[in-house]
């Protein structure tokens, strides 16, 4: 389960985006962008690095994404991308 932000915070917008920072990151991810491996596929573990940074970036620490996943789900791939 990915949240946009952590119960405490508000998830900030942008006109400029389009939609949410959570938004833009997580499409961004989806698109190409959390592929750290460069093999050409997005992970569950991936995502939720690249939309935990990338939501901090771009609200300047404002907003914090959190992400909850049994421990027994191993790593898998939810996007290919070739």
């Amino acid at each position: 389960m990915f949240t946009s932000s952590t119960k405490n915070q508000v998830s900030l917008e942008n006109e400029s985006w389009g939609n949410g920072a959570f938004t833009k990151a997580l499409l961004e991810g989806l698109g190409g962008k959390a592929d750290y491996s460069k093999k050409g596929r997005v992970t569950i573990n991936m995502l939720d690095l690249y939309i935990s940074e990338r939501v901090k970036e771009l609200t300047n620490n404002k907003q914090t994404p959190a992400t909850s996943k049994p421990d027994t789900i191993a790593d898998f791939q939810i996007v290919g991308l070739e």
